[in-house]
């Protein structure tokens, strides 16, 4: 029998502290982005070269030279929760003051800290008849730092 792991056991975490060096999160304050989240779409956007060569009769070598990575959140407006709370005070912010850390602990136990550009920011909407939308987009800035927890 196959054992699935589920979305929900991955934990995301947003700083709203502000700390902005993913490999020094001591002033950071940590708090769960999951009350009203419906959907995290992890989006790895990569840069790649493809170069054909003689040798290869005609097809072309593919590498891998860059990564964009985001995860977009989705889900519904709840006033009040500490994350949702202070992505939405972002919601205008330009440059570094859309920055912040976030922490992403995959099922596996593997933690990812990233810096993050807070974009795409909808703090309400929808019909009238309907609970008000909220969702954002968390643009990794670099590389993130990864720790993988130890090998059983």
């Amino acid at each position: 029998m196959v054992a699935f792991n589920l979305n929900f056991k991955n934990k995301f975490e947003i700083d709203t502290a502000g700390t902005l060096d993913p490999t020094v999160t001591t002033g950071a304050t940590f708090v769960t982005i999951a009350k009203g989240i419906q959907t995290v779409t992890p989006a790895p956007g990569d840069t790649t070269d493809n170069t054909p060569y003689y040798d290869g009769q005609g097809f072309s070598q593919t590498d891998r030279t860059g990564i964009n990575f985001s995860l977009a959140f989705a889900g519904n407006r709840v006033e009040g929760d500490p994350a949702q709370d202070f992505i939405v005070s972002k919601e205008f912010a330009l440059g570094d003051e859309a920055k912040t850390l976030l922490r992403w602990t995959k099922t596996d136990g593997t933690v990812i800290i990233a810096q993050v550009s807070l974009t795409a920011i909808t703090a309400s909407g929808g019909a009238a008849n309907a609970k008000q939308t909220f969702s954002f987009t968390a643009n990794f800035n670099g590389l993130p730092a990864v720790t993988t927890p130890p090998a059983g």
